[in-house]
C-alpha cells in the first residue's frame, strides 16, 4: 500500500514544526511509520543564510537552489518511503517557492510546471494561517527562549506580504485552512481529523 503524503504550509510562527512532530507521534501510536522532511533542507537553509550574507542573491537563482534541494529530497526521500507504505510529513513544499521567490504571475507559473515535473501530489495539504502580529511575537519568544537566529523573511513586514501571497497562490489549490491562533492540542485534533480517512485506506 502507497504512503500517505501531508504537507503543513503558512508562514513562520504558525507552528508547523509543532504540529509535525505531534502527528508523527499519533501515527506511530497507530503501527504506521512515518518521516518529516523540511523544505528547505537544513542544509540547503545554511548555504541559502550563507550566500544572501555575503552577495546579492535574487529571487530567481534562490528558486533554482530550491529546485535541486527538492528534486533530491523527493528522488532519495520522499518517494522512496512513499512506495514503502510511509506516511510522510513535509513542512512546506513547492508552494513555498511561489509564496516566497515568485514575484510575478509568470514566476509562478514558471516554477509551478517546474516543480511539477517531479514533485508528488499531497494526499492533504493543510494551510495554517494566523495574523502577522500573533506569528511575530511567537517568532520573538522562540528567538528569546532558544537562541535561533531571525530568519530572513521573519520581518513583521515580510509576514503580512507572505501571507497576502499565501492568499493569492491557495485560491487555485485545494487545502484545508487552520486557525493556527488555537491551542496545539485543539490544531493537532483538527488535523487527525483532517486524516482519517487517509488512514483507513
Amino acid at each position: 500500500m502507497r504512503g500517505k503524503l501531508i504537507v503543513f504550509e503558512g508562514i513562520s510562527g504558525t507552528g508547523k514544526e509543532t504540529q509535525a512532530k505531534l502527528l508523527q507521534q499519533h501515527l506511530a501510536s497507530r503501527k504506521i511509520p512515518s518521516i518529516i522532511v523540511y523544505h528547505p533542507s537544513p542544509e540547503l537553509k545554511t548555504i541559502l543564510s550563507g550566500w544572501r550574507k555575503k552577495r546579492h542573491i535574487d529571487n530567481i537563482s534562490e528558486a533554482y537552489f530550491l529546485l535541486a534541494d527538492r528534486y533530491d529530497r523527493v528522488r532519495q526521500i520522499i518517494k522512496p518511503a512513499l512506495e514503502k507504505g510511509e506516511w510522510v510529513v513535509c513542512i512546506r513544499n513547492w508552494i513555498s517557492a511561489l509564496v516566497y521567490q515568485a514575484k510575478t504571475k509568470s514566476d509562478r507559473v514558471y516554477l509551478q510546471k517546474e516543480f511539477g515535473w517531479f514533485e508528488p501530489e499531497p494526499d492533504r495539504l493543510f494551510f495554517f494561517d494566523i495574523t502577522p502580529g500573533e506569528a511575530m511575537k511567537r517568532i520573538e519568544k522562540r528567538h528569546e527562549g532558544t537562541g535561533e537566529p531571525l530568519g530572513y523573511f521573519e520581518t513583521k513586514e515580510h509576514l503580512y506580504e507572505k501571507r497576502k501571497q499565501y492568499d493569492l497562490v491557495l485560491k487555485t489549490i485545494p487545502h484545508v485552512r487552520i486557525d493556527a491562533s488555537q491551542s496545539a492540542e485543539t490544531i493537532h485534533r483538527t488535523i487527525r481529523k483532517g486524516i482519517v480517512r487517509l488512514a483507513k485506506r
